[in-house]
């Protein structure tokens, strides 16, 4: 989760360390340089291994998205925009409600009620479509299957006040199922640094409430 001006934003995991090259970084370089009519800045609410549905066991990867979005994203002064990119490690944990197996609906269904809940506070929720990942232990058929039909819906449904697609962004043209080369960091789910700025350069800067 990132947020705009707050903008919150995501888990820069596999980036060089102490360099501040995340993808939210580099979204506040051009934010900072942007000619609006006022500054925007970006709250980074990422956590590495965060899920939306379901809280994950470690401490350090926090309770759901469902349960900290009040006070991660929506919590922060004055912010505007929320960009929401989470829900592979739903999808690569099969981590459904109640310890069932996922499904594309569940995940649905939880951006619905974060949506709700940000709408609900006069704020806006710009979607980000979840990046490939084969080639990592997060990847199956059916787990792909359900990352397709987020990403559709991502796309079409609606539901969101704008859309990154970091899928189409950062896929691989000769294996869309798989990150592009250059942009890997090596365990074919974490984008390097080169990455991270391209994500943050997609990012159409008119999304967020200038």
């Amino acid at each position: 989760m990132n947020s705009t001006g707050r903008v919150s934003s995501g888990n820069g995991y596999h980036s060089s360390t102490g360099t501040y090259t995340r993808w939210p970084e580099f979204l506040g370089r051009r934010l900072g340089a942007y000619r609006g009519p006022r500054k925007l800045s970006v709250v980074d609410a990422g956590i590495g291994g965060n899920r939306v549905l379901t809280d994950v066991p470690n401490l350090w990867q926090g309770v759901s998205a469902l349960k900290r979005f009040g006070h991660d994203a929506l919590g922060q002064p004055g912010v505007k925009d929320v960009i929401l990119f989470e829900g592979i490690n739903d999808i690569g944990n099969n981590a459904g409600p109640d310890g069932r197996p996922l499904t594309a609906q569940d995940l649905i269904n939880g951006y619905r009620t974060l949506i709700d809940e940000a709408h609900a506070a006069h704020v806006n929720v710009v979607g980000a479509t979840l990046m490939p990942d084969e080639g990592n232990g997060y990847f199956t058929p059916a787990a792909e299957a359900i990352r397709q039909n987020v990403n559709q819906w991502i796309r079409t449904g609606g539901a969101f006040d704008g859309v990154i697609d970091f899928d189409r962004t950062m896929r691989d043209p000769a294996n869309p199922a798989a990150l592009e080369p250059a942009y890997d960091s090596g365990d074919h789910i974490h984008p390097n640094d080169a990455g991270m700025k391209t994500m943050a350069d997609a990012i159409d800067l008119r999304l967020l409430r200038t």
